[in-house]
């Protein structure tokens, strides 16, 4: 049996496989996320050096790479201007790689170099913003780190950063026309892909992702029988309408919710200062300060 991916479609096959990981973290095996960088980063790899390939097929490799530095820094212009030049003089990138039977390809940086030079030319703002250049540049030492030593990381600036570059990586492969990623997405991958992809629906994601982290915390080390003693709530945001809205030591009311960041709500439940019972503070009354909150059934016994 033989094996054979083109740039790519061993590009797209890493970038699936990045989903695959993706969603397993999500569903509580943080290790996941590790192979989830690993395969997004050599996607993000691929890419890069498929743009390359749209100025020159063999600029992909690093002596052309090299002949193409030495023109700029002669006549003293960007990598993108140096090659317009040589392309107006003639060159001929493949005359050096002759005898050559595996040359090296381009790193991640220098194809950076190439494509940050990339403007357009009616407005003169850059194509490739410096968010997405900072995330593909910080997920490269990152999976350096993995594969050649040792690593840390924290899981949500992972998940974050992982959605930050596949919207990047959408809106790059959109403007080279080097194809419609969500057009190649694997069906199966595609529920994980639609949420990364669209910046909103990925911030709920997350808020929903902490208020389980969050519980799990809350829990942890804890016997069954004990549980029953912990007060822990979700509430409903009355802000940002999601199920979001979780105990915060650091919040003036005990809660925040993990969206919008609200720390108010009618339903976060109070004590009432004569009978001690728990209500939504909704439905507590006032009797002002020597009495304090006072609960429905406190107001008027005979209707309970």
């Amino acid at each position: 049996m033989e094996l054979k991916l083109d740039i790519k479609s061993n590009a797209l096959d890493s970038f699936n496989e990045a989903l695959v990981k993706f969603e397993s973290g999500q569903q509580g095996n943080p290790t996941a996320f590790k192979f989830s960088i690993l395969h997004l980063s050599h996607c993000l790899e691929l890419v890069l050096k498929m743009y390359v390939q749209t100025l020159d097929k063999d600029l992909v490799y690093s002596k052309c790479y090299k002949h193409l530095v030495k023109k700029a820094k002669e006549d003293s212009v960007d990598l993108l201007a140096a090659h317009v030049s040589l392309v107006a003089s003639g060159f001929d990138f493949s005359t050096l790689l002759v005898g050559q039977t595996n040359p090296y390809t381009i790193t991640v940086d220098q194809a950076l170099s190439i494509v940050v030079n990339e403007t357009c030319s009616s407005t003169g703002n850059k194509f490739v913003d410096d968010q997405f250049i900072t995330d593909i540049t910080d997920m490269k030492d990152l999976r350096n780190s993995i594969e050649h030593y040792e690593f840390e990381f924290t899981v949500k600036e992972v998940r974050l950063c992982i959605g930050r570059l596949v919207r990047g990586l959408d809106e790059f492969t959109d403007i080279f026309s080097l194809f419609s990623l969500e057009n190649e997405v694997g069906k199966d991958r595609f529920s994980v892909f639609s949420v990364l992809v669209d910046e909103y629906e990925h911030a709920v994601s997350e808020a929903h992702h902490d208020v389980t982290e969050a519980k799990n915390a809350s829990f942890r080390g804890v016997r069954p029988k004990h549980t029953m003693f912990i007060e822990w709530n979700v509430y409903y945001c009355e802000s940002c309408h999601y199920d979001t809205l979780i105990p915060n030591e650091d919040s003036l009311t005990g809660y925040r919710c993990t969206y919008c960041k609200n720390e108010e709500s009618g339903e976060i439940e109070i004590d009432c200062d004569i009978c001690g019972s728990p209500w939504a503070n909704r439905e507590m009354s006032y009797w002002g300060e020597e009495v304090g909150n006072v609960c429905p059934r406190c107001v008027d016994p005979e209707a309970y």
